[in-house]
């Protein structure tokens, strides 16, 4: 009999954005949208939610989430993206030296490809295992005498792959090297804690594992960086100033904020508390069980990245061989509504290093906390009558 499709969406793209949000995100934004002023440090407000609150709050309960001890040391930004590139912009200087991993995002490839051809930043990947993992053992063997700081994505966008950030920070720590993480696809779904892992510069976004909405982001600075501003502008106090006002985190919030995307990330750190941080790890390593036993009974499928469902979260890549990747992914979306997404990801550098570039990228499927009972046996389903066709 064939597969009933739904007449809406199967969602299994949360590595993209988080969908559904919870029902006190939505909430939320509603009666924001509604009632709220939504600016901030730039006059009173009477409504009976006051943003500068929810603001202030929303970094204390970022520093909850992450263990960092000061919220001025919580900037806002608008995405994953624009805070490491605050950081990296701000930081690097010519002829300094950056150590990544072979699993990076566009948005530390990209920014250092163009700090090499503007400043003349150099780059190179740490020794890992065959799945990408860092060997924190061996980090020293990719030092330099001008190297200044090391990026690693905390969990790979590809393959999933969870690297041991804390053993990562304790040898670049006595290697005298601060690490900024790269937490997109980890920041709300799996444990960060910036103190016990030696992370000196941490970025994510709102919209992922952070449930909130896109246009928002977080990057937290420890006491020991300072980068130059990104943007300079108006910050709402010391007018009288025509220089940034040196406060943090004034310093790195020029310009309205999205308050609107604030408020949605109060709502979602409150639900994420809620839940438990446990919990939500917890169901995150059982999808990934579940995602790879079930490719591993389709012979034809190979994965991307580790097999042990332990050493990696529930973003799972793969391709079929004798058939097209572009192909299965229209199928996937057109005939059988199922939101992924195939490609390279924004990440050339982990298909390269996995070989599935030669393939022109993996098709990604990636559940989450939220995703409904039933969604991923509906994919298998689908995949069966694909590659049954």
């Amino acid at each position: 009999m064939p597969l009933k499709i739904p007449t809406g969406q199967v969602y299994l793209d949360n590595a993209s954005t988080s969908f559904p949000k919870p029902p006190q995100v939505i909430e939320a934004v509603a009666k924001a949208v509604g009632s709220v002023s939504l600016t901030t440090g730039r006059g009173t407000s009477f409504c009976d939610i006051n943003p500068d609150d929810i603001v202030r709050e929303t970094r204390r309960a970022l520093c909850r989430l992450f263990n960092a001890d000061d919220p001025t040391r919580i900037i806002f930004t608008y995405s994953a993206t624009d805070g490491i590139n605050l950081a990296l912009f701000g930081l690097l200087k010519e002829g300094d030296h950056v150590l990544t991993s072979h699993l990076e995002h566009h948005a530390v490839s990209r920014a250092l490809h163009y700090l090499r051809e503007t400043r003349g930043v150099s780059f190179d990947p740490m020794p890992s295992d065959r799945s990408g993992c860092i060997i924190p053992e061996r980090i020293q063997e990719a030092v330099r005498p001008h190297t200044c700081l090391a990026c690693v994505s905390h969990i790979s966008n590809v393959a999933g792959t969870i690297q041991p950030v804390a053993d990562i920070g304790a040898q670049l720590k006595q290697l005298g090297i601060p690490l900024l993480l790269d937490a997109s696809q980890s920041a709300g779904c799996h444990a960060i804690d910036v103190q016990a892992m030696n992370v000196e510069v941490l970025a994510a976004p709102g919209h992922k594992s952070l449930l909130g909405l896109p246009g928002s982001g977080v990057l937290y600075l420890s006491e020991e960086m300072r980068p130059a501003p990104f943007r300079v502008g108006g910050t709402g106090v010391k007018s009288e100033l025509y220089c940034l006002p040196p406060e943090l985190p004034v310093f790195y919030e020029s310009g309205t904020p999205n308050v609107l995307g604030i408020i949605a990330l109060n709502a979602s750190l409150a639900f994420i508390q809620q839940v438990g941080l446990a919990n939500i790890e917890r169901r995150h390593q059982e999808l990934s069980a579940q995602m790879l036993a079930g490719l591993a009974e389709r012979p034809r499928v190979r994965v991307v990245g580790p097999t042990d469902p332990k050493l990696r979260a529930p973003v799972v890549s793969f391709v079929i061989a004798g058939m097209d990747t572009a192909q299965v992914s229209r199928t996937l979306a057109d005939k059988y509504h199922i939101a992924h997404r195939s490609g390279l990801h924004c990440a050339p550098m982990a298909h390269e290093f996995f070989g599935s570039d030669r393939l022109g990228g993996a098709i990604r499927v990636s559940p989450a906390y939220l995703t409904p009972d039933g969604e991923i046996d509906y994919f298998f389903a689908a995949l069966d009558e694909i590659m049954c066709s």
